[in-house]
Order: C-alpha cells, then structure tokens, then sequence
C-alpha cells in the first residue's frame, strides 16, 4: 500500500449504476399529451432537485452479506488512481473516468469475496505482522514527518490503515495456501516457452535516464523564453561542476516534470517512447554525464543517463531463472482467478435498493488505470 488515502478529488463512482454520478438539475417534463390549465401554465417549472450526496457510511454494495461503503469505495480509488487521476488533464480524465469506476467496483467485489473465503478458512493478520507492516510504510515517509503527521494529511486515522494492512495480509495468505500446490515448471518446459517464443527475448536498445526540465509551455515572450533558458544553463553548469552527484536533489527543486518526485528519474525507456529530440540526446549521450541542454516544446532539458543497453537476443542461460519465476507466477494466477471465479458464481451481490443482484459487469477492463505521461513523453 504505496499511497494511502487521499480526498476522492470528486470523482463519481458510478460502476454500472452502483454510484449515481453526480447530475445538472433539469426542468421537470410536462406531462405526455395533456394541455396545462391557463393558470397552471403561468406558473414556473421547479427543478427536480439534485441527489443528495452519499455519506461515507452508506452501503453501495453487498457481497454475501458483507457491505462495501461509500468510504471503502473511496479509499480504494485513492489509494489505486488517486495521484494518476489528479495528473491527467480534463478531457483525459472525463475519457477514463467510466472505465475507473468499472475496475474500481470490480476490485473490491474481488477483494470482499477474497476476505470472506480468507475468514471461512480461518485466516488472520497477526498485531505484530500489522504493526511490522506499518513500520515498512513508515520507513518510506520522508524524514522529519510521522506516520500519525502522514495519516492526518491523508484524511484517516491509524486504525483504518491498520484495518486495510490486515486485510491485504489476510488475502495474501489465502492467496499462498490456495497455491501452495502449483509447482515450479521444469527445466524442459520452461526452454520450451523460451524456444517457441523467441520474439520475447530479443532485447532492444534501451537507456535509463533522469531530466531535469525548466517548462517554457504557453510562454511566447522572448524576454521570458530567454530567463527560462538562463535558468536551465545556470542549472546545467552547476550539475557538471559537482558531476552530477546533486542530480536528484536539483530536480526535485527545480524541475516542472512530475518525475521531481523521483529525483527527476524517468526510469527506463525504448526508442519511440519519448519525444524525437529528447531521444535522440537520451541515446546519445554517455552514461553518467550531464548533456547539453535540449529544447523540446515543453520546455529545456538537463539529461542526465544512468544506465545503457544494447539491443541483443537473450541467451537461455541469461533468462532462465527469471522465466522459471514468471512462468511459475503465471501458473499460481491462473489457479487463483479460477479460484475467484468460482468465489463469484456462488457469492450473492446485491446492490441495496435493486431487485437484482448487482453482478460486476462481464466485459468489465481488468487492466490498470493508464498513468498520465511525464514531460518528455511523446
């Protein structure tokens, strides 16, 4: 649980009809073929009246018995799309927003029919696998702020995420013992995926690199152009007189890309995946130095590379072990989604105030919210 619980950003989680999205009050349609009285058409129409707004406590489905609430349903959205959501520009947003709220009421229904075979089989999250877990959070907050400043800046307390770290624990067992018996595959399967699929280990040429950018987007004065690019040369020089040891530091104050939170690093990417002049420079330029600076239209950048790799095909020695690991986590989630299918086929999912149950829809994405692009990104 990398990101922990912030304000739902005002999302509407609609999920096939589980969650009325929030609407524009309308006039009230006359009624079919009636002529209104002489006074009654005098009169203004009044406008039906918004929804009221769900409290937190509010049940939005039911999954054997077991509610998902309004909060539930919030926390999970944060803690899964929250940060990616609130990047995304508008329009982006308004395109994905359905395909969100799908995948969200979907992965807690899965989540809740999860629990809920953990309990039949007995499973619990011990208080020092709890607190040990909260401790590895803890470690990941930045120095001179407490877990208790964090959760408080978040929106919740310390024994909701305690609740949310017994319940991964308690689905991770279960996850572990309904796998337990999915052996690793043999030396002789696992050369003959790698020999019928030789396509997967041709391994192209690929940098990791940080940047630092300065953002010239929607300036047009050449006053201003020019500032922005003293600023990125005066930046630049400082980089190369302390050899780049400051890099992350730099981009974290100065940068406008959104990687400033990683210290500017874009990790690692392939020819096509970013901007032509940006890549050109990328690939170019020797690891470990600072290069010259590059214009792109989102502004200059101060590159910086980390790391290189030559296009090449992969020897089955040098992928034997991580294909034996893959295709055996392959094998345990192919065991697990049969396992949770069957979950679905004989769990009630009812949706209050419906008369049917409200069945996660089958066409459903299960893919992942797409992350908003970085600066250099094409």
């Amino acid at each position: 649980m990398k990101t922990i619980l912030a304000p739902l950003s005002g999302i509407a989680l609609a999920a096939s009809g589980v969650l009325p999205l929030a609407a524009t009050a309308q006039d009230a349609p006359p009624a079919p073929n009636a002529a209104p009285a002489p006074e009654a058409a005098a009169a203004p129409q009044e406008p039906a009246s918004a929804p009221a707004p769900m409290a937190e406590t509010d049940v939005v489905v039911e999954v054997d018995g077991t509610p998902i609430t309004v909060l539930d349903v919030r926390e999970y959205f944060t803690g899964r799309y929250g940060r990616q959501f609130e990047q995304m520009p508008a329009e982006q947003r308004a395109l994905i927003e359905p395909q969100i709220q799908r995948m969200v009421m979907d992965q807690l229904i899965q989540k809740t029919l999860l629990l809920n075979a953990a309990k039949k089989e007995g499973l619990e999250a011990g208080k020092e696998e709890i607190e040990s877990s909260l401790q590895a959070i803890a470690a990941q907050i930045p120095e001179g702020e407490s877990i208790e400043d964090f959760a408080k800046a978040a929106g919740v307390s310390l024994d909701r995420i305690r609740l949310q770290i017994a319940d991964d624990t308690k689905i991770r067992k279960l996850i572990e013992k309904v796998t337990a018996d999915v052996a690793k595959p043999a030396e002789a399967e696992v050369k003959k995926y790698f020999d019928e699929h030789p396509e997967e280990f041709e391994q192209k040429a690929s940098v990791e690199a940080s940047h630092i950018l300065i953002s010239t987007q929607d300036i047009t004065d050449a006053t201003q152009l020019a500032a922005k690019e003293k600023i990125a040369k005066e930046l630049r020089e400082e980089l190369v007189e302390k050899k780049g040891e400051n890099f992350a530091e730099m981009a974290s104050l100065h940068s406008s890309c959104p990687s400033k939170a990683q210290g500017g690093d874009l990790g690692e990417f392939e020819k096509g995946q970013m901007v032509p002049e940006f890549e050109k420079a990328a690939f170019a330029q020797e690891v470990g130095a600072i290069g010259d600076l590059v214009k792109t239209d989102f502004g200059y950048h101060i590159i910086k590379v980390n790391g290189r790799k030559e296009a090449k095909t992969l020897e089955f020695a040098e992928v034997s072990a991580e294909l034996t690991e893959d295709l055996h986590d392959q094998a345990k989630s192919e065991k697990i989604g049969s396992y949770v299918e069957g979950l679905h086929k004989q769990a009630k999912i009812v949706q209050p105030g419906a008369e049917a149950p409200a069945e996660p829809a089958a066409d459903a994405p299960k893919a992942e919210a797409p992350a908003p692009k970085e600066g250099p990104a094409n």
